[in-house]
């Protein structure tokens, strides 16, 4: 299966507060051969998109309000979606794009379950690139009793367009 034929048979939720950002993204994935994509405005709004859509692949924003994706991402791994019931693919991945590259909220978005994280702004180019390696290469999801999620102790090192930057 090439990536094209991969990329059109995924569902992608976009989930963000700025109405300009959902509409760069649905255009990036378009041009990318997405062909299911669905957006919220809130982390609310994503959980119950998750929920009746169970999509292949998140891509949310860090701050938002009242709900943020971190918390979102937290309860998308926690099962605990919407009104308490279980939905979806716990194991989804979850990429997390935001302007914020301080090592702190960096930490905070995996350990709430992030897979990857990109800093705006947001190229094609990387953006690929992340979906590429979350769709192709999952990773190793672990599970104890107040946390589920990716490795807390893995490295989630920020992507910015052409370089990265260390944890």
């Amino acid at each position: 299966m090439t990536k094209d034929e991969l990329f059109a048979k995924l569902k992608v939720l976009i989930v963000d507060d700025s109405a300009e950002m959902r509409n760069l993204l649905v255009a990036l994935l378009q041009s990318m051969g997405f062909a299911e994509i669905f957006c919220a405005a809130s982390g609310e709004a994503g959980l119950r998109v998750f929920c009746d859509e169970s999509p292949d692949l998140i891509i949310t924003d860090g701050s938002m309000r009242p709900m943020d994706g971190y918390e979102m991402t937290r309860r998308v791994r926690a099962g605990d979606c919407h009104g308490g019931e279980n939905c979806g693919n716990r194991d989804v991945p979850v990429l997390m794009i935001s302007g914020h590259v301080g090592d702190d909220i960096v930490r905070l978005a995996r350990d709430t379950g992030v897979t990857d994280y990109i800093v705006k702004p947001v190229t094609a180019e990387t953006l690929y690139e992340s979906i590429l390696s979350a769709v192709s290469r999952p990773i190793h999801i672990v599970e104890t009793g107040s946390y589920r999620g990716p490795s807390p102790k893995r490295r989630l090192v920020p992507r910015i367009s052409g370089e990265t930057l260390s944890e």
